[in-house]
């Protein structure tokens, strides 16, 4: 037995503090694991602290420390560990549900043990309860219980743990703390000889123990939703129905709404219930279970948008951009999730005319009275509006929004273009989707998504704000006007004097035919400054050998794509003239192009064309 206690300090190899890594677990040479926490209190091995690190010797390295670690086999049992750690009430309540032999000699097992102050916070009515009812007491202790020795080493976020009992725990492990159903693990690996010990700061109550829905949401202090609930008629249903997830305003949530449309909402209780149950979504959805992005339908009808950004350590839910400020509480018949805002279906909000103005787009408001469209806006759809800022109608020429102006039809194009003919929500705009407009030509989505965060563009614009609904659609917010096509590449070209030099170079290589087709082709355009930085008659000479000028332009096209910026860039492309061309941007977010030892720089990008797209540069490849 000593040599056994005296091979569980050993460790093969020459390991130096240096290489101690917090949460790490180490073999020893008599088989049991060594459990290593590295804080700014220090090193500590099975909670037992380091005195004095790396210790050389000839043949290894010695760390002192200050008590004698013994192996699992040697210090006890579960239930003797328990006992010898002080979990008074819970060792108690394991004798009262029958389970102390389990304990003692059964497993190997995994328990998080709350401590006797997590049960001493417990309901006393509950806790009368479950000591009356020895089966609903073991219940909700083999809740606690996971089979297998699972260390801490071995949980990661998003694990869900399936339990003696049935039900699964799920674990979360952010910035090295450790939940266990949103309650925190307080210290990790108590090893016993027939399993390991987690400490957990409350008592974890299996759905059934929880209660229903509305008893949860009751004891949880959620009475203006439980008020709510009764008026619409729906308290039976949210008790005995389901699964169902609900999205859970809070008091302040509900406080926070126009006391208008409280009033409104209680008068009308099949109105109310409609907005209730777009809170609702049938099945038991887990906060593990949302996607990044996604549409889900409520019970109510219409669709919710479901987001979550970031990174494992630093996750943000919203629910149509509302927080979930907790998740995945419990009950019997589905699961409740907290958000701090009421939300409020389609049919509550004002059509788009009302909402666009609501939001500041005023310019775009003033636009469609002038284009005749008011009407359609407000009475129509169901529409998706890529909607343009104010700045972005201040970013247009002068001359060109006076054309538009004074052109009704020609603006009634313009803004049709910003019009899609039903609702299309972001989580169903996919990348190179072409949507057909109003207006009867294509708009081209592209999607990016990098550091944890989406990017969505529509013709190379950034869509800055997404998914601000409307009773008769969506709206997309864009950073810059979506002008309609007004040609072909080579007449895009043409009509713009700083291609001249391209133009007549295309004409020369006898490539306007095939630039006129329908494509598509991204075409990287050099001005005519760019062909002024060639060697001097360098270009009268390519204007006489077709065969290189046409070489040298085809390597200027990207045939059978229409890439915009965010599309463009970061990757490789084979142009026309087989050779490759390589894209980045720069510290300045200005996109460059590379071709062997040429480099450009985008000056113009995303000139739109019905055929493709034309990204102007300042040097010929």
């Amino acid at each position: 037995m000593l040599k056994n206690v005296l091979l569980y300090h050993v460790v093969s190899g020459r390991v130096a503090s240096s290489s101690l890594r917090d949460g790490m677990v180490v073999d020893s040479v008599q088989g049991g694991s060594l459990r290593i926490n590295v804080d700014g209190n220090g090193v500590t091995v099975n909670d037992v602290a380091v005195t004095q690190a790396d210790i050389t010797a000839r043949n290894g390295i010695v760390h002192a420390i200050d008590q004698v670690l013994m192996p699992p086999e040697d210090v006890g049992n579960l239930a003797d560990v328990l006992t010898s750690r002080g979990f008074g009430q819970l060792v108690d309540l394991v004798v009262t549900a029958g389970l102390a032999d389990t304990v003692s000699n059964g497993g190997p097992f995994t328990i998080f043990a709350p401590t006797n102050e997590a049960f001493q916070a417990l309901d006393p009515e509950l806790v009368q309860a479950l000591l009356a009812d020895p089966e609903r007491l073991k219940s909700v202790l083999l809740y606690h219980v996971v089979p297998g020795t699972v260390l801490s080493s071995a949980l990661s976020d998003g694990l869900l743990a399936a339990t003696v009992q049935g039900a699964d725990l799920r674990v979360n492990v952010k910035a090295n703390a450790v939940t266990v159903n949103d309650v925190d693990v307080t210290r990790a690996d108590i090893q016993a000889s027939n399993g390991v010990i987690h400490v957990i700061n409350q008592v974890l109550l299996p759905p059934e123990a929880a209660g229903n829905l509305a008893e949860v949401l009751t004891t949880e202090r959620f009475s203006q939703l439980v008020d709510l609930v009764v008026t619409a008629g729906l308290a039976d249903t949210v008790s005995n129905g389901g699964p169902f997830t609900i999205f859970a305003p809070t008091n302040e949530a509900f406080q926070a709404l126009d006391a208008d449309l409280v009033t409104s909402l209680v008068s009308d209780p099949e109105r109310l219930k409609k907005v209730l149950l777009y809170h609702v979504v049938s099945g038991n959805v887990l906060s593990s279970d949302l996607s990044r992005s996604a549409m889900v339908p409520s019970v109510q009808g219409a669709p919710l948008k479901v987001s979550v950004e970031g990174t494992s350590n630093n996750l943000k839910v919203t629910v149509n951009g509302a927080p979930v400020t907790r998740a995945d509480v419990p009950a019997s018949n589905g699961v409740i999730h907290v958000i701090d805002q009421v939300l409020l279906p389609p049919e509550e909000m004002g059509n788009l005319a009302e909402v666009l103005s609501a939001q500041g787009f005023t310019q775009l408001v003033d636009l469609v009275v002038a284009a005749g469209l008011a009407d359609t806006v407000s009475s129509g759809g169901p529409f998706t509006v890529f909607a343009p800022t104010n700045e972005a109608f201040a970013a247009v020429d002068k001359a060109t929004l006076d054309s538009l102006l004074a052109n009704t039809e020609m603006l009634k194009s313009v803004l049709l273009y910003h019009v899609v003919p039903s609702s299309v929500y972001s989580p169903q705009l996919g990348d190179d989707l072409l949507v057909n407009t109003v207006e009867g030509k294509p708009v081209r989505i592209n999607t990016a998504f990098s550091n944890g965060m989406g990017s969505i563009t529509v013709n190379g614009v950034n869509i800055s704000r997404t998914d601000i609904i409307a009773k008769n659609g969506v709206i997309h917010e864009v950073e810059s006007v979506l002008m309609t096509p007004q040609g072909k590449i080579v007449d895009i070209l043409a009509a713009d004097p700083k291609f001249s030099t391209l133009v007549a170079a295309v004409k020369a290589a006898g490539l306007v035919d095939t630039l006129s087709s329908d494509g598509p082709f991204t075409v990287l355009a050099p001005t005519n400054d760019a062909f002024a930085k060639l060697p001097e008659g360098a270009l009268d000479q390519l204007l006489t050998d077709t065969e290189s000028l046409k070489n040298i332009l085809l390597r200027h096209v990207i045939p059978s794509s229409t890439l915009y910026s965010g599309a463009l860039c970061w990757k490789t492309h084979t142009t026309a003239s087989q050779e490759q061309v390589t894209t980045h941007r720069d510290v300045f977010h200005h996109l460059k192009i590379t071709s062997g030892d040429k480099r450009a720089t985008v000056l113009t990008p995303d000139i739109n064309a019905t055929n493709g797209v034309i990204h102007a540069i300042d040097t010929v490849i």
